[in-house]
Order: C-alpha cells, then sequence, then structure tokens
C-alpha cells in the first residue's frame, strides 16, 4: 500500500541510489541532449499538417495528465477537466483582447485562473465522492458553458472569439512550426515536472490518497489538503492547455470545451493505463492520432473510441502503456 512508503525510513548504510551516481548523471545527460535535439529539430522536419496534429497532441497530453492525476492517481471522480480547459483558454484569449497583454503573460494567467477555479472545485471533493463528486462536477461543467453562453459582453457568446496569435519576443507564431517550436519545450518541462511530482512525496501521497483516505489520516496526512493540491495541479495542466489550444486554434467558442472534451481524457487515460504518467501520454497520443484518421467520417469518431476502449481493456488491462514496458522487461 502506497501510505506505508510515507512512514519515515530509517537510512542505513549506502543505498543504490548513492552509488552508481556518475552513471546515472551521464545517462540523463545523454537523454537531456537527445531530447534537446528532438525539440529543436522536429518543426523543420515535418510538414504544416503533421505538425497540427503534433501540436494538437501535445495539448492532449497536458490535458491527459491533469486528468490522470485526479482520476487516477488520486482516485477522485471529477468531471471538470472540459471547463477548466475552457477556463484557460478564454482567460488566455480575454487577457490578451480585453486588456492587451502580451501572451507570454496571458499565460501564466491562464494557469492561475484554471487552478484557483480547480481549488475551488476541490472544496466539493472534501465532502463527496464517486457518484455525487461526478454529478456535481458536471454541473458545475453545465453551468460554465451557460455562462460562456450568455455573458455576450464579454465572451461574444456563442460566436466565439478570434483569438490573436501570439506574439513571442517580437515574433508572431503565425505557422504551425512555429507553434511547435513553443509547445514542445513547454510540454516538456511540464512532463518533466509532473515525473518529479510523481516520484517524490506528492506523487505518494496523492498515491496513499487513492488507496485509502483514512490510511493517509493514520499516517498524519490531511487527506482534504491532499485534494486540494491535486485539483490545483490538475488545473495548471488544463489551463496550460487552454491556453496553447487558444493560441494554435485562433478560435474559441463555448462549445469546445463542453463534457465531451472530458470524456476523451477519461478514454485517453484508460487506453493509456490509469495511474501513470507514461499511460496518459501514450493514451492523449493515440486517441489524438485515431481521430485524425477518423475526422473525415462523420459518426466514425465515437465508434472508433468505443472500440478502441473496448479492445484495450478487454485484451490489455493495464492499457497500452503497461503493455508497452512489459514487452520492453521481456526483451531485455
Amino acid at each position: 500500500m502506497a501510505w506505508r512508503e510515507l512512514r519515515p525510513e530509517r537510512r542505513i548504510g549506502p543505498t543504490i541510489a548513492d552509488a552508481p551516481l556518475r552513471r546515472r548523471t551521464g545517462t540523463w545527460l545523454a537523454r537531456g541532449l537527445l531530447l534537446c535535439g528532438l525539440l529543436g529539430t522536429t518543426p523543420f522536419l515535418l510538414p504544416e499538417y503533421e505538425l497540427h496534429t503534433l501540436n494538437l497532441v501535445l495539448v492532449n497530453v497536458l490535458l491527459a495528465i491533469g486528468t490522470n492525476l485526479v482520476v487516477g492517481v488520486a482516485r477522485q471522480f471529477a468531471l471538470s477537466t472540459g471547463a477548466l480547459f475552457g477556463v484557460g483558454a478564454y482567460v488566455a484569449a480575454l487577457a490578451q483582447m480585453r486588456l492587451g497583454l502580451p501572451f507570454l503573460t496571458a499565460l501564466p494567467l491562464a494557469v492561475l485562473a484554471a487552478m484557483a477555479v480547480s481549488t475551488a472545485v476541490s472544496l466539493v471533493a472534501w465532502r463527496s465522492g464517486g457518484l455525487y463528486l461526478a454529478m456535481i462536477t458536471f454541473g458545475f461543467g453545465e453551468i460554465f458553458q451557460f455562462v460562456l453562453v450568455h455573458a455576450d459582453a464579454l465572451t461574444n457568446g456563442p460566436d466565439g472569439l478570434a483569438v490573436p496569435r501570439p506574439v513571442v519576443a517580437g515574433v508572431a507564431l503565425t505557422g504551425q512550426a512555429d507553434m511547435a517550436l513553443l509547445f514542445l519545450p513547454l510540454t516538456a518541462v511540464a512532463i518533466l515536472l509532473y515525473r518529479l511530482m510523481e516520484t517524490g512525496r506528492i506523487g505518494k501521497v496523492l498515491t496513499a490518497l487513492g488507496d485509502s483516505e483514512v490510511a493517509l489520516a493514520s499516517v498524519g496526512y490531511n487527506a482534504q489538503g491532499a485534494k486540494t493540491l491535486a485539483f490545483a495541479i490538475q488545473g495548471a495542466y488544463a489551463g496550460l492547455a487552454g491556453a496553447l489550444y487558444a493560441a494554435m486554434i485562433g478560435f474559441i467558442d463555448p462549445y469546445s470545451f463542453n463534457l465531451g472534451v472530458t470524456l476523451q481524457q477519461l478514454t485517453a487515460i484508460a487506453i493509456g493505463g490509469f495511474g501513470s504518467l507514461a499511460g496518459a501520454v501514450v493514451g492523449a497520443t493515440a486517441l489524438t492520432l485515431l481521430e485524425r484518421v477518423v475526422m473525415d467520417f462523420a459518426g466514425l469518431k465515437e465508434v472508433a473510441y468505443g472500440l478502441a476502449l473496448l479492445a484495450v481493456l478487454l485484451i490489455f488491462p493495464g492499457g497500452l502503456a503497461g503493455l508497452m514496458f512489459r514487452k520492453g522487461r521481456a526483451s531485455a
């Protein structure tokens, strides 16, 4: 049980982490250089359509990571991903259009706004769980969409907003390659930060929360605070994804942030594998590519999602990421 790992441990003698430090540092340095090389060259190697798909993948990866943290790790069945995504998109757009702020200032504002909203939503999770939490957060998403539709003076209602292209250091990012140069490093940093949280004390606390709130409290942790932390982190990832999505698409409307977004991300982490970073990344990537393949066939997307979900859950219950790691260990 994860909560047992939160107990204080006595350190006796040298550990595995101490001994091969130089070798592990070299490995991480090599991986870092390889990642930098990929991040720097990919936008110049792919054509426009593939770059657009890549940027969509990155946005969905950010959304799936946040959803996975709350649903897959902390086991809080919240349906607020779509609304938080919309908060990030609208705050980033309105900050640029109404306040005249530059994109790089609007971006952190969008992240902070989505974090604040998600933190407020977490107060519901203090007293409710399971289906009650799901229904309440579903209602929150519906209210958010209602506000977007009827606050015409601010959001332009159902007609939506034409979002200006981001300008960074005096350079307008108009093409998909420009966007990829911005999206790739931001997503890489977001994944790295999540990995640090996942392997650190925060990850252990949230995993313990998902296992048992009572057991977590028995070792001296505040379960309510842990829930709020999980929701706030999800808000940050959804807000970042929303701001990047608005910048990439150049147009947002209330119907882009409905329950369908939340269900898509739940499907992604189910296909990739609940509770793991790799599952969120693999699931979001696979589902985005599948959507791009069937997008020209009306009604086929939902059928493809359903078939993919059934196939993975029935044949590979651990998700695609679990299957990949199992094969990797078998071949090692």
